[in-house]
């Protein structure tokens, strides 16, 4: 019992973001003290066969000392879709349910095979409209397999998040959108735009427009921007003339791997509103020999690590 105790590990303080796709796995440690967060550790490998990501993961809870952390799993854009739709007119309690059968005809897999799950908009959303939410869903097979992966490493399995809401994480704690925020992540695989106000979501969207990391050296960027912008404006648009909203104070996007800067000021030249960029690589206190690199890469799975209301993502 003696020597049971002397080898009983110290409790993982905080919480885990985790990514998981066919080519890299994301990693964020957020610790809260009192009021205080801080970045533990922020790591990105490559797998290197699409069969060793089990393994992978593995190793890197077993290095890093997070075996029975509490994890925040981010789901990858393809693995999920998600549906604006009217509220089924069910207790609260039902409407996961009656969500399930109103969206059947819009999967693209068998009903039984998709996990459901809603959220609700604000109640100012669609001023004069019937009640509407956001219906996410996805592969139940492909969730349960990332399930067994995360148990498989020794890390404890508290929540599935999707982009959306980790990128929600990140303005609730780094912006102020009293006025209005929409904040924009431009990626290559996916490309996602959130509109807030006061801290809750009001409009989410998928932009079409690929945006790799080398796309303003390519010789049609001036088509391409004009494209964005083009996608950008009309979900502003959208913002009030549907959901019933004044306009968005300020255009925030994430950091990108080289040209950010650039980026900002490219799309504030075809835009109304200002634009910004979001300062978290500074604002969150992190440990020593992170990279803002790495930090910049890593948005989702830190703001999945951010992610309030976990046991254990506190102390």
């Amino acid at each position: 019992m003696v020597l049971e105790l002397f080898g009983r590990k110290k409790r993982v303080e905080g919480l885990i973001g985790l990514s998981v796709n066919e080519s890299r796995i994301s990693l964020a440690h957020v610790v809260r003290r009192r009021d205080e967060l801080t970045l533990e550790l922020c790591i990105r490998e490559a797998i290197e066969k699409p069969a060793t990501g089990r393994e992978l993961l593995s190793r890197m809870v077993v290095e890093h000392g997070l075996g029975k952390a509490m994890c925040n799993l981010v789901l990858s854009p393809r693995d999920y879709n998600v549906y604006l739709i009217e509220s089924p007119q069910v207790e609260p309690e039902e409407i996961n349910s009656a969500v399930r059968w109103k969206i059947k005809d819009l999967l693209d897999m068998p009903v039984e095979d998709a996990i459901i799950d809603v959220f609700q908009l604000p109640d100012d959303a669609f001023r004069g409209r019937n009640k509407m939410v956001y219906a996410v869903a996805a592969s139940r097979p492909q969730v349960e397999q990332m399930i067994a992966m995360v148990d498989r490493a020794g890390m404890s399995l508290s929540s599935i998040d999707i982009p959306e809401m980790a990128m929600r994480n990140i303005s609730n704690h780094f912006m102020d959108d009293g006025n209005g925020l929409a904040f924009i992540s431009l990626k290559e695989s996916g490309s996602t735009l959130n509109i807030s106000r006061n801290g809750q979501l009001y409009l989410t969207r998928r932009i079409n427009t690929r945006v790799g990391s080398d796309v303003m050296a390519q010789h049609d960027w001036e088509m391409v921007r004009d494209r964005l912008a083009l996608e950008i404006q009309r979900s502003l648009d959208y913002f009030e003339s549907q959901v019933g909203q004044s306009p968005v104070a300020q255009i925030m996007i994430a950091p990108r791997e080289r040209d950010t800067e650039a980026m900002m000021n490219a799309l504030a030249d075809a835009l109304a509103a200002p634009v910004g960029l979001v300062d978290y690589l500074h604002e969150l206190p992190a440990k020593e020999g992170i990279p803002d690199a790495v930090k910049g890469a890593n948005m989702m799975v830190i703001g999945a690590a951010l992610r309030a209301g976990v046991e254990g993502a506190s102390s």
